[in-house]
């Protein structure tokens, strides 16, 4: 079901006839998290640039007073947001998926072809559980204390979330304001996402994907981003930077990085950018 209000945030590049290119964020956050560098960084690169916020999240209406929604929610919103973009510019937007919004994006591509993907340090295919063992396996302190998170994301400390997010010095008031925005998540979303409601790999493989993951990344390990390229069929890149690319204090690596990527995904493109597979 539509919600009345989805949070759209945006900048336009000076060419009418740009490619647009839709953010989607992960876990605790928002649209303002591409807002603060990426939105303006890629339309200065010639890109429509767009970023939603799902529903509970940012700007957008919040139906549930618990915050308790499903993936197929998050994935009715993205579709919305998809939408909207085509309609205003004549041609579907690439996305970007980062973490859990990686997950989204290859849950609507289970049922919609699109016309290219990038999975940006993204929840794997296979969902949270071998996630969940390989991040307690790699790194137990921040995988123990982000599962706590999950549902109290006011209880982690500014420190806690420097080190789990981030890879450079960031000034402590940007970690404040940025906490300070976050929402706890959902529990069905988290069952979803961990085997009730998984991509279609077949489904999603109709359009082209491009993987990248974090170097110095202490959520999604480099394993689950190689798990991640090898289902889909392509050869990670790697960025100099942790979880949090696009806030990270290196964040112009992880924009060239993505830059890249969506020029692989343009050269790569089918005739027909977006159509219904189920």
């Amino acid at each position: 079901m539509q919600i009345p209000r989805l949070e759209l945030l945006y900048r336009l590049a000076a060419q009418r006839d740009a490619v647009p290119v839709l953010f989607v964020h992960g876990i605790f956050s928002g649209a303002w998290i591409w807002e603060e560098y990426f939105l303006d960084w890629f339309a200065a690169q010639g890109y429509h640039a767009y970023a939603l916020s799902f529903r509970g999240h940012g700007q957008s209406s919040a139906p549930d007073p618990q915050g308790q929604y499903q993936l197929a929610e998050y994935v009715q919103d993205l579709d919305d947001a998809i939408q909207t973009i085509q309609q205003a510019h004549g041609q579907a937007p690439l996305l970007v998926g980062h973490s859990m919004g990686g997950m989204v994006v290859q849950r609507y591509l289970s049922n919609c072809q699109g016309r290219g993907a990038v999975l940006l340090t993204s929840i794997p295919p296979q969902g949270l559980v071998p996630l969940s063992w390989a991040s307690l396996f790699t790194h137990p302190l921040e995988s123990m204390m982000l599962s706590r998170s999950f549902l109290f994301p006011e209880q982690m400390s500014a420190e806690d979330f420097h080190r789990a997010m981030f890879s450079g010095p960031i000034e402590l008031a940007k970690i404040q304001r940025w906490m300070q925005r976050m929402v706890p998540e959902s529990m069905p979303l988290i069952w979803d996402m961990s085997w009730l409601d998984l991509p279609n790999v077949f489904n999603v493989q109709q359009t082209p994907i491009e993987v990248l993951g974090a170097l110095h990344d202490r959520v999604i390990p480099s394993s689950m981003v190689t798990l991640t390229a090898a289902t889909y069929g392509c050869t990670p890149g790697w960025i100099d930077t942790g979880h949090g690319v696009m806030l990270d204090a290196f964040w112009q690596k992880a924009a060239v990085a993505v830059d890249a990527a969506l020029q692989n995904l343009l050269q790569r493109q089918p005739a027909v950018h977006f159509k219904r597979t189920g």
